[in-house]
């Protein structure tokens, strides 16, 4: 399988992200409470980017593994990403909208606008993906889009090191 020790090293990644994240959680409180919550939602975050990354990271090693033809398994690992980041950004909004309103929204317009972005450049890259219209191969296609993911987490990240004021 192509890419396959850089998709290990994307999930090594993207798990370490996961777990200074929870560090980060531990030693950094807010100074209000409505602070301490979006800093809470903000880990939950970054979390579930870095775990999803990993796990998609290592979802074509399934397919592959069962004899499917490379390209079938690319388009089958592109439409679950796919699909994955449309549900998790949806249930993400949502969650922050139920618990803390349109608020955080007009608080944070570069996060959202950078969230915005990335999640269309991963759309885009995998559907074409899934659709077979590439201008690359389909491993360097789906290996760009988790690393579009992982910079995600990593803008999310070092967004939560630095202190808001």
């Amino acid at each position: 399988m192509q890419h396959d020790a850089l998709l290990t090293t994307i999930a090594q990644v993207a798990a370490t992200f996961a777990g200074f994240s929870g560090v980060i959680g531990i030693f950094r409180r807010g100074q209000s409470p409505a602070e301490s919550e979006l800093e809470t939602f903000e880990l939950r975050d970054i979390v579930e980017i870095s775990v999803s990354v990993a796990l998609f990271a290592l979802l074509p090693f399934v397919p592959t593994g069962f004899g499917v033809v490379e390209t079938t398994s690319w388009r089958f690992c592109s439409a679950a990403f796919a699909l994955g980041v449309i549900g998790g950004f949806a249930a993400a909004m949502l969650r922050i909208r139920r618990h803390l309103g349109p608020v955080v929204v007009k608080s944070d317009p570069l996060r959202i606008a950078i969230a915005l972005l990335i999640m269309a450049a991963i759309q885009g890259l995998l559907w074409l993906n899934v659709f077979g219209v590439s201008f690359g191969s389909p491993a360097t296609v789906y290996v760009v889009a988790l690393l579009l993911g992982l910079g995600q987490a990593a803008f999310m990240f070092l967004r939560l090191l630095i202190p808001r004021g």
